[in-house]
This record gives C-alpha cells, structure tokens and sequence, in this order.
C-alpha cells in the first residue's frame, strides 16, 4: 500500500470521530511528527503508524519509542474503544512511501514536520 502526507479518502460519518479523536492525540504528542491511520476493509482494526521526532542530539527515535510506545497505544486503544495496532516507521522519507498491508487511509498528519512544512 502506497502511503502519501494526503487522506486517500474523506472521512466517513463514522470515520471522522475517529479522526478528530486522533488528531487531539496528535496535537498532545510532540514527539510525533507524522500520524497515519489505515482502517482495513472489513476490519476492525485501526492501524495507527507514526514517525517521531529524532532525539535533540542525533537523529535516534528508539528511546522516545521505547520509553512511550506501549503507553501510547493504550492511550489510543482507550479514546476509540476499539482494537489499534500502533506501529512505528523511520525516517526521513520520500513524499510517498509503500508499508505492508492494504486499506484507507483516514487521516494523515504532519503539521508538526518542518520538512513538509517548507516544501
């Protein structure tokens, strides 16, 4: 599945609950700097994949994962009652990217990037 900084698909009735409630948890989370929500077809599985920020001195994002990973998807699990699978990529990355798995995209955050930001 290819991944973009751009919602695939606008929000169902059902969907922008969720998307509100994810975008709150963004805006809380300042080691995040991007945030995709996947929902497979016919699951009810949310995949929820970020991409932190580096560490201040150097480019390590495994001690911000580490320390708060689990709580994090415990805290996503809770706000939309249902069954989420946090999952965490590495940057930098190009635009456009492909990750394992099919489904829509919900949502799509990264007011946080400077890098996205700029261009």
């Amino acid at each position: 599945m290819r991944l973009s900084l751009v919602s695939s698909i606008a929000a169902l009735a059902s969907g922008c609950a969720t998307s509100s409630t994810l975008a709150h948890w963004y805006a809380e989370q300042p080691a995040v700097r991007r945030l995709w929500a996947i929902q497979a077809a016919g699951e009810p599985l949310l995949r929820v994949i970020v991409m932190l920020e580096p560490s201040l001195d150097g480019d390590e994002t495994s001690p911000a994962w580490m320390a708060h990973g689990s709580q994090w998807a415990r805290e996503l699990r809770e706000r939309l009652a249902g069954a989420v699978q946090l999952e965490r990529i590495d940057g930098p990355l190009p635009d456009e990217f492909e990750i394992d798995g099919e489904g829509s995209v919900l949502l799509a955050l990264c007011w946080r990037d400077s890098a996205v930001l700029g261009a």
